[in-house]
């Protein structure tokens, strides 16, 4: 069968919205489990980054340099503090810690996630024909 010009085959769409949800899924994730993982103690990039690979056993990665970004973004607005301590090797590490505000919106974001989690364990799952 002949693609019209201008529009995607079968695979594309599916590649196209696969991706999209792919990358919507990331962008909140990440954000909700750094600080989760912040939530439990003062961390260092390094240190956030590794606990996410472990805690979604390699199915969430973020980049070192998105990562930085999305921590001052977070410190900037309020959200995470940081402070500087000396490394027993190298440089100083800045590490992060989450304020009041921070712990108010991970409660909110649990609260909308942890429902919306049980569900897809609960219902959706035992549904898909796949």
């Amino acid at each position: 069968m002949m693609q019209k010009p201008g529009f995607m085959n079968e695979n594309e769409v599916v590649r196209k919205y696969h991706d999209q949800i792919v990358f919507d899924l990331k962008r909140a994730f990440l954000q909700f489990i750094t600080l989760l993982i912040i939530d439990q103690g003062p961390k260092y990039t390094y240190e956030i980054k590794a606990e996410i690979l472990k805690q979604t056993r390699g199915g969430f990665d973020i980049d070192r340099n998105n990562l930085y970004k999305k921590l001052r973004s977070l410190e900037r607005d309020g959200i995470l503090k940081s402070h500087m301590e000396p490394s027993e090797r190298g440089a100083q590490r800045k590490y992060y810690t989450i304020t009041p505000l921070g712990k108010k919106l991970l409660k909110r974001n649990f609260d909308l996630m942890s429902p919306l989690m049980q569900s897809l364990r609960d219902n959706i799952t035992t549904k898909l024909d796949v």
